[in-house]
């Protein structure tokens, strides 16, 4: 599973023999904190999840849990298509994908948390948590054109 809007690929190698008995499968496991600021009302994305191969291909999607629901807003996953030009190394795809969006009640400011899981179809897992920022929205200018409508 690549994540489309970012890729960080981290390595260790060590000296020393691992004995994984036949049929025992090893999930891979990564956990990610971060913060967002959001303007009240307005659908933010908070992120984007595909997986493309090596030939250039749309494999298939990641599965989406939300695991902590917003208290002060909604959580929603939409499914749908990247435009051609989004991932470096296949500037013509137009990779399928899924976006997660946040969007604050209307009249609320304040903080909020959620918490989703992502799920490969090779069983890597990747938990996010996200602290959001809720600003008023005349005031707040966060926003970018057109994040709220694609993924």
């Amino acid at each position: 599973m690549i994540p489309v809007k970012s890729l960080v690929v981290a390595a260790a190698v060590g000296a020393g023999t691992l004995t994984v008995p036949d049929g025992v499968a090893w999930a891979q496991s990564n956990s990610a904190f971060r913060s967002a600021e959001v303007a009240a009302g307005k659908q933010e994305r908070l992120g984007v999840y595909g997986n493309v191969g090596k030939d250039c291909t749309s494999g298939p999607l990641p599965t989406i849990r939300v695991l902590t629901a917003p208290k002060n807003g909604e959580l929603n996953v939409r499914s749908g298509k990247l435009k051609a030009g989004r991932i470096t190394r296949c500037p013509k795809l137009e990779a399928t994908a899924q976006g997660i969006f946040y969007k604050a009640k209307t009249a609320y400011k304040g903080t909020d948390e959620v918490a989703y899981e992502v799920r490969s179809a090779s069983g890597k897992v990747e938990s996010h948590t996200v602290r959001i920022t809720v600003k008023d929205a005349q005031a707040s200018d966060s926003a970018k054109p057109g994040q709220e409508d694609e993924l």
